[in-house]
Parts: C-alpha cells; sequence; structure tokens
C-alpha cells in the first residue's frame, strides 16, 4: 500500500510541483552552504599558509646563524698549526704542545652562548679545552660526555647533538647543550676533532614564535630538539603528524580530536626540519557554525515541503479510506486519493485481486494434484485433509469417489525405447488425454506417485455407476494405445464414500491392477470382481524354489536353473496365488543375485542394471520368467568362470579347512599356515570373495554348528562350547548371545517349546562359496 501512495502522490501536479520546489531549494541551499564554506576554507589556508611559512623560515636562518658562526671557528681550528702541531705531538710532548692551542681556544671563546671549545686527539685520547686545559686522557677530563658517540665524527663531516651537561662544573650543572663536532684531517685519515659547545637556552630564545601556534624542532633521526618541557601535544601524536604531512609545505591534521594547520621548514646547515601547529576550531568556528545553519535551512525547507503535501492530500484521501476499509476490512491502512481519483484507485484495487484469482486458479491443479498424493500415501491427518479439501476442492461433493491406477506396461523396457525428455513428453501428453477424456462426465484430479502410473480421483458429475467406469477406462486403455503407442494397464477400486477412505480404494486399485501378472497387457480389472481369487490365493506361497533356483545358480547349472523357474511359473498359474506376494517373493531373489553379484565383484546383467521392484512389477509372469531365465544363464556362466580361479579355489580349501577343525581352538594363523600364505593377505583375499571377514565367517560356523547341537542333543552348554572351539564356556556364550541376540539356554529352550529356531541360524555370507557343501 505504500508504494501506491508514492505512485499517487507522484501522479499529481500538484504534488509534484510542491515536491519539485521542495527538492530544488533545499539543494541549492546545501550547495550554497557547502560551496561557501569550501571558499572561506581556502582563503584561510592561503592566508595562514604564508606568515607561517615565513615565521619559520626566520627561525630557520636564526638558528643557521649561529651554528654556521660556530661552524666556521671549528674549520678555522681545525687548520690552525698549534691545533695540527697538538694533535701530531707524541706523548712526551702533548703537554709542551697543548699550550698554545690553549690559548687560541680561550681567545675563541667570546659569545655568551659559546661555553667551551675542544680540540680531541683520537690517537692519544687526549684533549685541550679553553676551559680546563691540557688532560693526557679523555676520562681525566672534568665533563667528557662526548666521549660516547664523537667517534661518529669519523664517517660524518659534521655532528651536531643535545645533550645535558654532566661535569663536575657546579656553574654548568644540568645545562642543556648544544655540541658541534668537526673533524681534523692528516693525510686523509681523521686525527681529531674541534668540539664547540653551544648554550641550549641562549640559542632557542633568539627564536620568533606567534602566541596562536606551537613550534617543534626536529634533527635527521626524528628526534625532538625543541621544546624541551611543556610540550603542547604529546610527542606519539607528532609522530602521526609528521608522517602525515611529509614533505609538503603545509597539511591539514587531527590532535585529539582538534583540527590544526601544520607548516613545516628545512635547515640546510644543521638539516633540522622545523614544525609549526595552528590550531583552526576558533578559527573555523563562524563559518562551521553558519555551515551547520545552511543545512538545517535545508532541512526545515524539506520538512515543510512535505508538510504541505501532506496537509493538502489530507482531505482528499479521507473518502478513498472509507472506500478502502469496505474493501478490506481487516486490513487497518489504506490507500489516498482525491475524488476525482476514486475510479482509477478501485480499478486498481480490483485488478489486483483479479490477479491473484488468477494467480490461485492456475495453482488449483498443482495443489489438488499434491493433495491426492498425500491422501493415497497416508501423509495427512483427518483433520489436515478435512481443511484442504474445503479449500481445494470448491464445487465438489462429498461423496462417493472413484480410484482408478493406470501404468505403464513392461515400464522398464518402455524407458529404454525413450530419451529422458521424451519420456517426460509422452506422460505429459497422457496425463493430459487422461484428463480430458474424463472430463466430459466426471470431476478428476490425478497424481503420479510412482514412474510409471498415473492416480485418477473420479466424482461422477451425471450420477454415472461403476460399470460405466470400467467401460470408459477400457475405451481410454484403447486411446493411448492407439494415439501414443504406449501399452497401458487399469485397476480400479471399490467406491469410496468419503475422501477419507481414498487411500483405502488406492489400495484395492493397486492390487487389481497387480494381476496383470496373470491376464496380461492393456486390461482393466475390477477389485470387486477379485473378492473370489483373492479367497481362493489366500493360501501361503511357497518359496522353497528360491533357495533351488540359488542352489543351481551358484552350481553353475543354467539348465536346472532354468527347469526350476519354468516349473514355479507353472505352479503359480495353477494356484494362482496373489500378485503381489509373488512380486516380493521374486524381487527378494533378485535382490540376492544382485548381492552374490556384488560380492564376487561380477558384471550384472542388463536386467539388474538398474533395478526396482517396479521393473518387475509392470510385467506379466511370461515375460517376467524370460527375464529369469536369461538372469540364470549370465550368472551361472560369469559364476563358472569364477569357479575356475585359484583365489576360488584357495577360497574353498580354506572354508574346508575350518569346517573340518571346527572343533579345534584355531585362529587366523592356523588358517593361513594351511595354505602357506600370510594372515594379511588371506584375509585380503578371503574379504575379496566372500564379502566378509574370515573372523566372521569362522566364527558364524561355529555358531550354526552350536545350534544344530543346541536342537539335536542334550549335551551340556559347556560340553557344546568345546565341540565349536571354545575353551572357555563364557566366551561362547557371550559370542553366540552378540549373533543370536539370545543365550545358548534360552535358544535351546525355545527351540523344544516351538520345535523350530527361534533365531533362525544366519547365512554364510560367503558369496558363491556354499556350493562345495
Amino acid at each position: 500500500m505504500l508504494r501506491f501512495k508514492l505512485k499517487y502522490l507522484l501522479n499529481n501536479k500538484q504534488n509534484r510541483l510542491i515536491l519539485f520546489l521542495t527538492i530544488s531549494v533545499s539543494l541549492c541551499i546545501t550547495l550554497i552552504g557547502l560551496f561557501s564554506y569550501r571558499e572561506y576554507r581556502q582563503a584561510l589556508d592561503t592566508e595562514l599558509n604564508t606568515p607561517n611559512v615565513e615565521l619559520l623560515q626566520i627561525n630557520v636562518d636564526v638558528t643557521n646563524r649561529a651554528f654556521r658562526e660556530a661552524d666556521n671557528k671549528a674549520v678555522d681550528l681545525s687548520f690552525n698549526p698549534a691545533v695540527l702541531a697538538f694533535l701530531s705531538a707524541d706523548a712526551d710532548h702533548a703537554a709542551e704542545a697543548a699550550a698554545q692551542p690553549q690559548n687560541v681556544l680561550k681567545a675563541l671563546v667570546s659569545e655568551p652562548d659559546i661555553h667551551a671549545i675542544s680540540v680531541i686527539n683520537f690517537q692519544e685520547h687526549s684533549v685541550v679545552s679553553s676551559r680546563y686545559g691540557y688532560k693526557s686522557g679523555w676520562e681525566e677530563a672534568p665533563e667528557h660526555d662526548w666521549s660516547g658517540w664523537l667517534e661518529e665524527i669519523k664517517e660524518k663531516p659534521l655532528l651536531i647533538k643535545r645533550r645535558l651537561y654532566t661535569g663536575s662544573d657546579t656553574q654548568l650543572s644540568n645545562t642543556e647543550l648544544l655540541s658541534l663536532a668537526r673533524p681534523v684531517v692528516r693525510g686523509g685519515n681523521v686525527t681529531g676533532a674541534v668540539l664547540i659547545d653551544l648554550d641550549y637556552d641562549t640559542l632557542f630564545s633568539k627564536m620568533y614564535t606567534h602566541l596562536s601556534s606551537y613550534q617543534f624542532v626536529y634533527n635527521l633521526e626524528g628526534e625532538l630538539i625543541y621544546p624541551k618541557i611543556n610540550l603542547p601535544v604529546p610527542l606519539e601524536e607528532m609522530k602521526d603528524v609528521l608522517t602525515e604531512i611529509d614533505v609538503s609545505p603545509f597539511a591539514h591534521v587531527k590532535i585529539n580530536g582538534q583540527a590544526y594547520m601544520a607548516n613545516q621548514a628545512f635547515s640546510n646547515v644543521t638539516g633540522w626540519r622545523l614544525v609549526s601547529l595552528v590550531p583552526m576550531e576558533q578559527l573555523l568556528k563562524n563559518v562551521t557554525t553558519a555551515r551547520n545553519m545552511m543545512l538545517m535551512l535545508s532541512l526545515i525547507s524539506i520538512a515543510v515541503g512535505w508538510s504541505a503535501i501532506y496537509y493538502y492530500n489530507f482531505a482528499a484521501f479521507r473518502p478513498l479510506k472509507r472506500i478502502n476499509r469496505l474493501l478490506s476490512p481487516e486490513q487497518k491502512g489504506a490507500g489516498h486519493g482525491n475524488l476525482y481519483d476514486l475510479e482509477p484507485v478501485i480499478s486498481k484495487l480490483v485488478g489486483e485481486f483479479r490477479s491473484k484469482s488468477l494467480v490461485a486458479d492456475w495453482s488449483l491443479p498443482e495443489l489438488r494434484s499434491k493433495f491426492l498424493g498425500d491422501l493415497i500415501t497416508r501423509n495427512m491427518g483427518k483433520q489436515e485433509t478435512a481443511t484442504k479439501w474445503e479449500h481445494y476442492f470448491a464445487g465438489w461433493k462429498e461423496g462417493p469417489f472413484e480410484l482408478l491406477v493406470i501404468s505403464i506396461d513392461r515400464h522398464s523396457q518402455w524407458v529404454a525405447a525413450y530419451t529422458e525428455e521424451d519420456q517426460q513428453l509422452l506422460k505429459y501428453a497422457m496425463n493430459n488425454m487422461v484428463s480430458e477424456f474424463f472430463s466430459s462426465s466426471w470431476r478428476t484430479v490425478t497424481a503420479s506417485p510412482r514412474k510409471d502410473s498415473l492416480v485418477l480421483l473420479l466424482q461422477s458429475a451425471e450420477g454415472e455407476n461403476v460399470r460405466s467406469l470400467y467401460e470408459d477406462t477400457l475405451k481410454l486403455v484403447g486411446i493411448v494405445s492407439d494415439v501414443l503407442g504406449i501399452s497401458v494397464s487399469a485397476g480400479i477400486g471399490s467406491q469410496a464414500a468419503l475422501i477419507g477412505q481414498a487411500a483405502r480404494s488406492y489400495t484395492e486399485a493397486e492390487v487389481a491392477l497387480s494381476y496383470r501378472l496373470y491376464d496380461g497387457y492393456g486390461r482393466v480389472r475390477l477389485y470387486s470382481a477379485l473378492e473370489n481369487k483373492l479367497d481362493e490365493s489366500s493360501t501361503a506361497a511357497d518359496d522353497t524354489w528360491q533357495q533351488e533356483v540359488l542352489q543351481a545358480l551358484k552350481s553353475s547349472d543354467a539348465a536346472t536353473g532354468r527347469q526350476r523357474v519354468h516349473r514355479w511359473a507353472a505352479d503359480v498359474r495353477k494356484r494362482g496365488l496373489q500378485p503381489q506376494k509373488m512380486i516380493r517373493m521374486l524381487d527378494d531373489l533378485l535382490e540376492e543375485i544382485i548381492r552374490i553379484a556384488a560380492v564376487g565383484g561380477h558384471v550384472l546383467p542388463p536386467e539388474l542394471a538398474d533395478y526396482t521392484i517396479h521393473q518387475v512389477s509392470t510385467l506379466d509372469l511370461t515375460d517376467i520368467e524370460e527375464m529369469l531365465c536369461r538372469i540364470i544363464e549370465q550368472m551361472a556362466h560369469a559364476l563358472e568362470v569364477h569357479r575356475q580361479s585359484k583365489e576360488y579355489v584357495l577360497v574353498q580349501q580354506l572354508i574346508a579347512y575350518m569346517e573340518e577343525h571346527l572343533q579345534h581352538n584355531i585362529g587366523l594363523q592356523d588358517i593361513a599356515a594351511h595354505v602357506n600364505l600370510g594372515v594379511s593377505s588371506v584375509s585380503n583375499l578371503f574379504k575379496e570373495e566372500t564379502g566378509t571377514t574370515l573372523y566372521d565367517y569362522l566364527t558364524n560356523l561355529r555358531i550354526e554348528k552350536a545350534c544344530e547341537l543346541l536342537q539335536g542333543s542334550t549335551l551340556k552348554v559347556a560340553e557344546i562350547a568345546q565341540l565349536v572351539g571354545y575353551q572357555n564356556e563364557n566366551s561362547f556364550i557371550r559370542v553366540f548371545r552378540k549373533s543370536k541376540s539370545i543365550t545358548p539356554g534360552k535358544f535351546r529352550e525355545n527351540s523344544k517349546s516351538s520345535n523350530q529356531y527361534a533365531d533362525l541360524p544366519k547365512p554364510h555370507s560367503s558369496g558363491v562359496s556354499d556350493d562345495s557343501k
């Protein structure tokens, strides 16, 4: 509904005009405010940058002048003959040679900012100073803190270090010094150095500062030179400032959330970097306030515009609200519109309702089909069935209903003849043909619970009886065969009085359809006509033929296997047993054949390559008989080839050895030694041939033998344990219980009371090796 409101508002001319003016005015105000702020900021940058850079350059010149004067003195001294004579004198004459240089040094200490000038001899480690004279060793000098770093002068033409005086002169105690050093070079080697100590406070007192800015001085190594106390910002923050400004003349930075303009200049004499910080908060305060006021004014203009639109439409929306409440009383919100727009608004609502109705109509067949699938598979309870029936089947009666199942004959062969796309197309065509055929006289819903079948829920529209449904279905089977070339059979269940009984009717239709096993293809069968046959075929089916077929198969006797299949088929036709029971027995037989092939690693016959039970449920008995004969022929040949392999012969030897020595306490080592192979090789070979481990097979033999003794003798459990290879009765009972889920004593007791096995012995999981017995 919100989308509808917005669409209507934009379609109204008055609303569009107000909206256009609102957006235009607010956008102009915003742009003017941002443009004014940017222009003022640029002008402010220009005005602040120039004087600050000039001030930094003045201070650079001040420091350069002081160091240049000191450096000139150091250079002159490095070439002074007296200094050179001192540096070249040996230890015995060094004191005499230091007298004249000392006088020269005292004469040069004239400025108040120079504390002392010293000449240091690197070869003799002696020093002569204007302050304390000659010392034969550096350690004897009252102040020799420079000895730790002065050696660096051999690699650099000039050194400037900030340091604290640590000597014994009380007048200079804790005095900050700036030491300038120049090397003295003779014969290409640095033999000494001239050191001039400048007063830190006197030098930086000559710098010019501004009350609104802060200045910092850093050396080449990034160490802070000035100021030494009362730092306006933390040093860690200044490291970020130096990184951000890099080599630019100025940059805008933030320190502790406050904006500054940072300017810098570099000294070409000392290599120092001079940085100034100018706070911008006060300078930008007024222009920031003006910008924020402009933005606020823009927001106010937008609010005024939307208020005008709302006020303009408030009265016009009131009639439409009432109409919308009448159309949709369950909805709290409603659309808006002017009185002259009521007709298109109502048309819109009606159009949406019609669109939703069409969608519901289109999806209704799928919902009904899913309902039928869930109904016949009993996936719904009574309450859910009643609710969905009421919603999906408007116009249908409460009953009665007919259930019809149509199945494709020889489904696996039919699938093999077409591609998957063609199969889907033919099934779709068959579904449409069936629905169209019955639509003239029946209400119809279809579902496809299996790939081979189609289920129809039918309700007579004109009161036709079951006989007419049978005739219609018989006619439909012929049409499907003629038009689509698909042979189908059909089964009709008994009539269901209520929709909840449809699942029972479906089961009956499946039973009727299953008689395709005897009657052949292309037939329609009524469940009601089979009641007598069901009573006659209630006798139990003889399943010994399965074991006979398997025994012939394992013996690779294809002729005997085919003979037993033909005998079974003739017996089934004669007795007319229930088809569904026969299909289940046949499915068990085929599953066992598949298992034998898998254990032996044999290639499956084509009929079993993608086997499911529906593959045989769509065949008649003649086709099943032929299929079984083909399978037995191929499998018997494969097993015969396998029986001639040396691996098979070896496994038979192992089995024979285990059966002969069953009463002895033999182990895997004994069994492997019988065929002169290792335990690992024998175990792997036995596993590949039989599908079970050697240990499990031996255990199974012992348990089966124990079952025979428990049933056919009066021996005690301990004696039986000894006879099947267990020296310990408790071990035997534990293994027996694990295998049979019952104790030996209880097994014997059940056998006596029922005269049969309480738990039939498990068969040898040995593939095809049973034929050796």
